[in-house]
């Protein structure tokens, strides 16, 4: 069993924001090494870095109806801000589109496992009420919970590590990011089960959006794919 004491400060803006650099440094890495112009790689991380936080900070004034004082990171949100941002520069750029979309879709899960430390420590969201191994007890609640944040945690660093291997292996760069980016979405959304948030409920509104991102994602990379020929377009082949 894991005991998390009432921290006078969690670190959890820091962690959440180191999660997203170490996300941008590792796609803004695979760009270069496809090829991409130093201008394109540093513009497409400004962008989507700013797109990342600003949908994802939108998308939590929503869910909160609107007060800002709620204000958080969603991960559902950072994810539509990065492949918006990312869909942008391909779009502007036209260099090396495939390898570039690619790098960042299967970064976004890379982002998403680190961030979930944060929630682990601040246990600002948390499971189901649970007593088995592995169980988190936070001093503040004095209740313990199934880890969700944990096992988020493991299960996207395990889809991250997938993604790279595949990135690097295959040449079908487009197929393989839909392939991550489906099953990144599904995994979320069968983790939400396991929410405290989620008792009581069947199907939950942030399940459907995480799916509906899911779909806008797989179009997205579906359209990018036709307009660039035949998914492994080179430089300018757009």
């Amino acid at each position: 069993m894991m005991y998390i004491p009432e921290l006078k400060y969690t670190f959890y803006g820091p962690i959440v924001l180191g999660s997203i650099l170490i996300g941008i440094i590792v796609a803004s890495c695979l760009m270069a090494k496809a090829g991409a112009r130093k201008e394109t790689v540093g513009f497409t991380a400004i962008l989507t870095f700013v797109t990342i936080i600003m949908t994802s900070f939108a998308m939590s004034i929503v869910l909160h109806d609107g007060d800002i004082r709620k204000i958080g990171f969603v991960g559902a949100g950072g994810a539509l801000g990065l492949i918006i941002g990312a869909t942008i520069s391909a779009l502007i750029h036209r260099d090396h589109v495939p390898e570039s979309v690619a790098a960042w879709i299967i970064s976004a899960p890379l982002m998403y496992g680190l961030s979930k430390i944060a929630c682990h420590i601040a246990g600002c969201c948390n499971g189901i009420p649970y007593d088995g191994f592995m169980a988190v007890t936070y001093e503040a609640r004095g209740t313990s919970f199934f880890p969700v944040q944990l096992l988020e945690t493991v299960v996207f660093l395990i889809i991250a590590l997938t993604g790279f291997v595949l990135y690097i292996k295959r040449d079908d760069k487009l197929k393989m990011a839909e392939i991550i980016l489906m099953l990144s979405g599904f995994s979320k959304a069968g983790i939400e089960f396991l929410r405290e948030s989620h008792i009581g409920q069947t199907i939950s509104n942030y399940q459907i959006l995480v799916i509906m991102i899911t779909l806008i994602g797989t179009f997205t990379i579906k359209f990018i794919s036709r307009i660039s020929g035949t998914g492994k377009a080179e430089q300018n082949d757009f």
